[in-house]
């Protein structure tokens, strides 16, 4: 295989340091990320008990968000003509005509 010498992009030390702040942010989004999965994976590994603040905030909080998804769902089957309780993905009660 030949190696041919690599394309030389015209760049000003402007779009350098863009370049250079955009790496570093995307770094620390990453890190923060990381951080805050181990977080919750510290959380997760610890027995619950209902003294626990967190545990208790944590468990508030994906029940709200279980809540929310499902209004969501229910609204927008309530605007697709969908009655309560039946589902849009072609079960039994569903027509392809």
């Amino acid at each position: 295989m030949l190696r041919r010498p690599p394309t030389m992009i015209p760049m000003s030390d402007s779009d350098v340091q863009e370049i250079r702040e955009l790496v570093a942010q995307q770094k620390a989004q990453y890190e923060h990320k990381q951080k805050t999965l181990l977080q919750m994976k510290k959380i997760a590994d610890r027995p619950f008990t209902a003294d626990d603040p967190q545990g208790v905030a944590f468990l508030k909080m994906m029940s709200d968000k279980a809540k929310a998804r499902e209004r969501e769902k229910e609204e927008k089957n309530r605007r697709l003509g969908i009655p309560p309780g039946e589902s849009h993905a072609g079960g039994a009660g569903s027509s392809s005509s």
